[in-house]
């Protein structure tokens, strides 16, 4: 992931959710090290590719990263699935 455009959003979702005590460069920096770990997950609906590290999510789109989160569902067993009950 060279030449990787880091938007204004995604810096703003990394310093809520992950690092709170870093500058707007340093998580700038941050972001791109993570970046370079990150394992490819999935393509998203829209052409967005899913990256993952750890518990972190990153959403990179046309050399765009365009926000970072962490998977806060729960995922729904069979007999909690209101479609699947018989």
């Amino acid at each position: 992931m060279r030449d990787l455009l880091i938007t204004a959003h995604a810096i703003t979702r990394f310093l809520e959710r992950f690092a709170g005590n870093l500058s707007w460069s340093a998580a700038q920096a941050r972001l791109r090290k993570l970046l370079r770990r990150a394992r490819f997950l999935k393509v998203q609906p829209g052409g967005a590719r899913l990256y993952t590290l750890g518990e972190m999510r990153f959403l990179v789109c046309n050399g765009m990263l365009l926000t970072v989160y962490r998977p806060t569902y729960r995922q729904a067993a069979a007999v909690d699935d209101l479609w699947c009950s018989t």
